[in-house]
This record gives structure tokens, sequence and C-alpha cells, in this order.
């Protein structure tokens, strides 16, 4: 071949390509908009209709029936401490998948109720519970709601960071796998959760559910709590945002800006309470985004819901971190006293 150029004279047409490919979406974007308006017309006239979309969206197991009996669970006490008991927790959520978190007894038989307490990405309960003697940007979550003598579970998802616990895996490529088979990484997790409170709610001692989450722990939280109604009361913090703005490959699902968005989500929490908190300083995720989206989810509920007590909505000074302001804790601990 005669013909020579060097590497960037076809540089142009490249731009060319990407400009129209991301001008094309965004006009997409703006039309699902409208579509999405239309589709969840009815969403709190009948939202169990709209809970099996959101299962069938992000996939099996959670668009099938959970078993009837509860999963077999392993304990390995850890630590006694004054008021409560520290264990290791094993159980099996599919066929041969071991899901594992700390559980914190609190000590005696009263029955009490139960918080899972979920932490983010390249997190742990370890950390988030300050067993290495710091949370970093969790601000101690964990021991802020257990001091409210609830009993509290902090399962493990597939979000550790291996440079800092080991077990190096891939969560996209697992998730891309899972998804050609009909699931998703989100499904298994949120099911897995689901599966937790399955075990749970057979203990004499445990009453009800309430459920707390730091960035990917916030979008755990606001997907569990709108798929699983056993959770009375939940804060979701440093998640809620325009998926447009903030997007994540396994937060996103075939057809989701069509159907069901940050905004639409927490309308399936209602009647119970759902806590947003965004941080004014977040680095990883605008808060001015997040806003337009709480809007968004005020203008979805106005001609609705007449009762605002429902949600909250709480701006913070901070950064991608939980909020230190207790209220939001103290309010959730009191939606899940037992009667």
């Amino acid at each position: 071949m005669q013909y020579h150029e060097a590497f960037l004279d076809s540089e142009a047409y490249k731009k060319e390509y990407i400009s129209g490919l991301e001008d094309w979406i965004t006009k997409k974007e703006k039309e699902a908009e409208k579509v999405r308006a239309e589709h969840i017309k009815d969403i709190f006239a009948d939202p169990e209709t709209y809970r099996a979309e959101l299962a069938e969206m992000l996939g099996y197991p959670l668009c099938e029936k959970r078993p009837e009996t509860a999963p077999s669970v392993q304990m390995e006490k850890l630590s006694e401490e004054e008021s409560y008991t520290v264990y290791r927790m094993r159980y099996e959520i599919l066929e041969g998948v071991l899901m594992t978190g700390l559980f914190f007894r609190q000590k005696g038989d009263e029955k009490r109720p139960l918080v899972i307490v979920q932490h983010g990405g390249e997190g742990s309960p370890e950390l988030i519970s300050g067993v290495y003697g710091f949370t970093n940007n969790y601000n101690d979550m964990l021991m802020r709601v257990l001091k409210h003598g609830v009993h509290v579970f902090a399962p493990q998802l597939l979000l550790w960071k291996p440079q800092r616990f080991g077990a190096p895996y891939d969560r996209d490529a697992i998730d891309a796998r899972l998804k050609s088979l009909g699931s998703s990484i989100a499904a298994v997790e949120v099911y897995g959760i689901t599966r937790a409170l399955d075990y749970f709610e057979g203990l004499p001692y445990v009453g009800k559910f309430g459920m707390v989450g730091l960035s990917y722990g916030g979008f755990y939280t606001q997907y569990t709590t709108a798929l699983d109604t056993r959770i009375r009361s939940a804060i979701s913090c440093s998640y809620f945002n325009e998926r447009k703005a903030c997007f994540h490959e396994d937060w996103s699902w075939k057809g989701s800006a069509n159907r069901l968005q940050d905004a639409e989500i927490a309308c399936l929490v209602y009647p119970r309470r759902l806590c947003i908190e965004l941080g004014r300083s977040d680095e990883l995720f605008a808060c001015e985004s997040g806003i337009a989206e709480f809007e968004r989810l005020k203008a979805l509920c106005a001609p609705l819901v007449t009762d605002a007590d429902w949600l909250d909505f709480i701006l913070y000074d901070g950064t991608h971190e939980f909020c230190l302001e207790d209220t939001p804790i103290e309010r959730l601990v009191a939606d899940i006293q037992n009667d």
C-alpha cells in the first residue's frame, strides 16, 4: 500500500464519532425522562407492580420466589463486649455461595430491632465497626447505631479493597457474566441481604428492621428497602443522584432510564421512612445533581402523597462521608422500636 499518514491525521473523524455518540445519548436520555414519567404514573397506587418490575430489571434471583425456609447460618464468636457480643456470620444465599458479615447481638433475651449497616466501596464490616482502630469516612457509623441498643448486622459485599484486605476480584467482570445469565451483582447482593432478614426474622430476640448505608451502601440501602417492605426505616447517605451524572456499570440495567431511576425507586419506600443525605462538598458525587434528583422526587410525590413526614432530605457540610448528625439515626431507631 502506497498511502501512509500520521497517527493523528484521523483524529478529527474519531472526535466526530465520539461527539455524535455523546449527543445521541444525551438526546435519548432526555426522551427517556418523558417515557419514564408516563411509565411510573401509577407507582403510588400500585407499588407492588413496580417492585416486581424493579426485581425483574435487576434480575435473578430477585425475580424468583424466595425459599420458605431461612438459610443455614454458621456463627463464630469473635468478642464478648460489655453490652453486646460480636460474631462472624456466614450463610448460604445461593447454592454454594456463602455471604459473610459481622453480627453485633445485644445481650439479653429482650426483643430488639435490628439494623443492617452497609459499607460502601473499598469497605468491609470490620472497617466500619472500627476493629482496625479507625473507620475512615464512615465516621463510626456502625457504633453510632449500635449504641442505641439495637442489634446490628454488617454484610460483606463484593466491594472490599484487595490491596488492603486481599482476595482480588473483578466486580465489573463478575457483573457482566451475571448479566449474561439474566442476573447482576446487585441482584445477587440485594437478595443476599434479604436472605439475612429471613434468618433474623425467625429469631425470638429480633424485632423490626432498619437499614443504613454510605455510598455503595447507600445504593444497596435504597434498593433493598424499595424491594423488601420488612425494612421500616432507612438512611441512604452519599448515593442518591441523577444517574446520568453519576453512572457506574453496575448501577445500570437494560432500559433502566426508561423505567426506574433514583427518584422512582425512592417512591417505592413510601409510606415507610427514607432519609436521603448528601454532602455539600462530596468529591465523588456532586450534590447539585443530587439536589436536582430530589426536586424531581418531590414533584413525583406532590400530587399524590400528602404525608411529607416519610421523606427526609439532609444536605450536610461534609465530603463523601457518613453524616455526623445523629438525629437521623435516632429517628430511624424510633421508627423500628417494637410495638
